[in-house]
């Protein structure tokens, strides 16, 4: 069966665009020290591509920990504000942005982070992210579900050009949740797996294509300009 011919991009951020999956492992690590717990990787992977309130209670259930949502947020939000703006850029990121811009290809961010999270991760990096079309955070109001719902790539699409049919979008994500979301707004995807967070991962048959990191993505593949 031949690839989708695709109109627009749809990026997630976090571990696709941002090397930010380390610095969350690193903030979480460092609330954890003084229960003597560490990170699991299976917890991790439940966790990534989830809004802020949700992953954060799947990790106070998983470690049992003796804290509140408030508790363990504040103390998180602390630590990010740190740490998140030496964030920098995965392996083809930077390049397949400013190719599509380039070539007039709508782009959108659709991230679960918080506008105030985005605004410290990107900070380093404005001209890039300045490029997108169009950005919905977690936080904002008309996402009323968060991913796996498709609500953000819907939302995002619509922002991005009325015109836009979901089957004329390509979502990038590196998180099952995001998968899952993309096949959910009957969108193609693009599944970028970390290997350095590799779990079982979800059912190759849910995305489009597979690949270990952006240097991979062959935009041809899928009716879109070459690489020059």
């Amino acid at each position: 069966m031949s690839a989708p011919q695709i109109k627009a991009c749809i990026f997630d951020m976090d571990g696709l665009l941002l090397d930010t999956e380390t610095i969350y492992s690193q903030v979480t690590n460092k609330i954890l020290e003084p229960y003597n717990k560490t990170f699991p990787i299976e917890t991790k992977l439940k966790m990534m591509g989830r809004d802020v309130r949700t992953a954060t209670e799947i990790l106070l259930a998983d470690l049992d920990l003796p804290l509140t949502f408030d508790e363990y947020d504040n103390q998180a939000t602390e630590l990010k504000q740190i740490y998140f703006g030496m964030a920098m850029m995965m392996p083809g990121a930077e390049r397949l942005i400013r190719h599509l811009n380039v070539h007039s290809i709508p782009i959108a961010l659709a991230t679960s982070s918080s506008k105030q999270m985005f605004e410290i991760k990107t900070a380093a990096h404005k001209d890039i992210f300045g490029l997108f079309g169009s950005i919905t955070c977690g936080d904002d109001p008309e996402v009323e579900n968060s991913k796996p719902a498709p609500d953000i790539f819907l939302t995002a699409m619509r922002r991005l050009d009325n015109g836009l049919e979901p089957e004329d979008c390509l979502v990038f994500e590196d998180a099952e949740n995001g998968v899952e979301a993309a096949r959910s707004a009957r969108m193609s995807s693009v599944w970028v797996q970390d290997l350095r967070f590799a779990g079982d991962g979800p059912v190759e048959s849910m995305a489009t294509e597979h690949i270990t990191s952006l240097l991979e993505f062959d935009p041809v593949k899928y009716g879109l300009p070459a690489y020059d």
